[in-house]
């Protein structure tokens, strides 16, 4: 199974990734050793980051294709709505 997820932080930020191991991912996000940063760029040191959101699909294609949904405006709203109950 593939999981895509979106993260956020304590200051509001938010990451929308894909995954096999979404415990594992959350961990390399939220690691503050940068020899071990997988993702220094994008949300090293920004704060312990949780897991928002998270759907399970069959395929790594599937879980992509809905990743990249996701950081669309419509996708955003879709998010949002979603969280929300609606």
């Amino acid at each position: 199974m593939f999981t895509t997820y979106v993260i956020e932080n304590s200051m509001g930020s938010k990451y929308t990734g894909s995954t096999s191991d979404v415990i594992g991912r959350l961990r390399m996000h939220n690691d503050t050793d940068i020899s071990k940063a997988k993702f220094h760029k994008t949300t090293y040191r920004k704060g312990q980051w949780k897991v928002i959101f998270a759907k399970e699909f069959k395929t790594r294609k599937d879980a992509q294709d809905f990743e990249r949904f996701l950081k669309t405006g419509k996708g955003r709203e879709w998010l949002e709505r979603a969280r929300l109950g609606g």
